[in-house]
């Protein structure tokens, strides 16, 4: 027993050429004696070969390790050849004549059949066996539930570090593609854009540090700005942003006072003929798309759908049935489309790590404003117990995100006569949630409690819900019919 445990530390301190993972049991090429695969272990007979001479240590080929232990091509001892005698066969014909039937020498080969029927060849490499999944080394593309790629060396992906800083991606997004010998390959992003972002303060830690070598973002402890934007400002930024949001509309209301119309409130397109908006807002006469600043609506250059009928959902949500199917795309002027909806997986994965914004036209001082964007953040349900409940929405707070702006300075009113505010929990406002790639889609609708303009804290009526998605699939037979 001591011969043989030093003959398997010798194995393990000698440098041998190897095969890659053979089964245990599996023959082996090995030059002048005939040997099979075989926990080092269990070999018996090595100390006998190495003792007699016919074989040296560090000709001992390894096949493969065991997860105790590795595996050697273990010689196998010649069988001793019994003689035996067999009888002649005699065939009885025209000339009565012996011979012996080739097939009968199969009974004394002593598992011959498993050599192998060819000469040696060079022994295999790791270049030169194909493995599973191939397909995954370096360079190869990749998907993922979030991005495309490569498969890169994580040293070689220059997009990673960038996108984990901007906290558009989390370390549990980088998908492994397999785990090379030196350093993990990736699959490296190649369809993100890589332009910064505005640095909003996501009280979120990324758990990064330990796998890209980046360190942990820190929280900004600069004060935010409590200068309102001119109305100049807010419309430059509002033709920035209508373009994510061609699936947004600006309702319309009746002004006896001004003869024309006031726009207060957002609705989003469900389908060509279904909008959606808080209940709220009441009967708006038409809905407006593609403009930027209300305070531009123009009814004859404009498009302009009239809206015929108003369905509420438990007081809380309400179909705009529209008296025409709208034009999307190209067909019509404003680039019309219908929202994209977040997916479960979407709203559980980065509804905490993302970015989620709140989105509508402003409200004024008895003027209409520019479309906006206002970051936000989760709360715990319990920050928005105390908020009244004026608009008797039901299922409160059940199918409900309470939320408040990353910036309590943003509700501010604009520096300008129209004094424009954001007023999200009161103008309908749609919550987004930013995906890494850039695009938005739609997680939920403020809810119309009866908060008012400068209220810090709020619900939003989540659009994830089975009973909104029958309410919306039975009133849109009745379009058919």
């Amino acid at each position: 027993m001591s011969l043989l445990l030093f003959l398997i530390t010798a194995l393990f301190c000698c440098c041998c050429v190897g095969y890659h993972s053979l089964e245990v049991g599996d023959p082996c090429a090995t030059d002048g004696y005939r040997s099979s695969c075989q926990p080092a272990e269990n070999c018996d007979s090595l100390p006998q070969f190495i003792k007699s001479g016919r074989l040296q240590p560090e000709a001992v080929v390894n096949c493969g390790f065991t997860t105790r232990g590795e595996k050697i091509c273990c010689p196998v001892e010649q069988a001793a050849v019994i003689p035996t005698s067999i009888p002649p066969i005699t065939i009885t014909t025209t000339t009565t004549t012996t011979e012996n039937q080739h097939w009968l020498s199969i009974f004394s080969t002593d598992r011959e059949y498993l050599a192998r029927s060819v000469a040696q060849t060079i022994r295999p490499n790791r270049d030169s066996i194909v493995f599973p999944q191939s397909d995954n080394y370096s360079g190869a593309s990749c998907h993922t539930p979030l991005y495309e790629g490569k498969c890169l060396p994580l040293s070689k992906c220059d997009s990673v570090g960038t996108l984990l800083r901007q906290r558009r991606l989390q370390d549990e997004d980088i998908q492994t593609c397999r785990g090379g010998t030196t350093e993990e390959i990736i699959c490296c992003p190649t369809n993100l854009p890589l332009q910064p972002r505005s640095e909003w303060n996501n009280p979120v830690q990324l758990k990064t540090s330990t796998r890209v070598g980046l360190p942990l973002p820190q929280r900004t402890t600069t004060a935010p700005t409590t200068t309102a934007l001119t109305d100049e400002q807010l419309l430059a930024v509002a033709q920035l942003l209508l373009p994510n949001y061609t699936h947004l509309a600006g309702l319309a209301y009746l002004n006896a006072a001004a003869d024309g119309h006031v726009h207060r409130c957002t609705a989003l397109v469900l389908m060509p003929q279904l909008l959606l908006s808080a209940a709220a807002c009441g009967r708006p006469s038409h809905a407006i798309f593609g403009v930027a600043d209300l305070l531009d609506a123009d009814v004859e250059e404009d498009y302009l759908v009239e809206v015929t009928q108003v369905l509420l959902y438990r007081q809380d949500l309400a179909l705009l049935r529209l008296q025409k199917p709208l034009l999307l795309g190209p067909e019509s002027t404003a680039q019309v489309s219908v929202a994209s909806f977040c997916s479960q997986f979407e709203v559980t994965r980065l509804q905490v790590s993302g970015q989620i914004v709140a989105s509508a036209w402003a409200l004024g001082n008895g003027s209409d404003c520019a479309l906006y964007e206002l970051p936000m953040r989760l709360l715990p349900q319990s920050a928005c117990q105390e908020l009244p409940n004026l608009g008797g929405v039901q299922d409160l707070p059940a199918k409900h995100i309470c939320l408040t702006p990353r910036d309590p300075n943003a509700l501010l009113a604009s520096n300008s006569s129209s004094a424009c505010a954001p007023c999200p929990a009161v103008v309908g406002s749609v919550l987004h949630l930013l995906r890494p790639n850039g695009s938005r889609c739609v997680m939920g609708v403020a809810t119309p409690t009866g908060a008012k303009c400068s209220d810090e804290v709020m619900y939003f009526t989540t659009v994830l819900d089975s009973q909104l998605v029958e309410f919306v699939e039975h009133h849109k037979k009745s379009l058919v019919s």
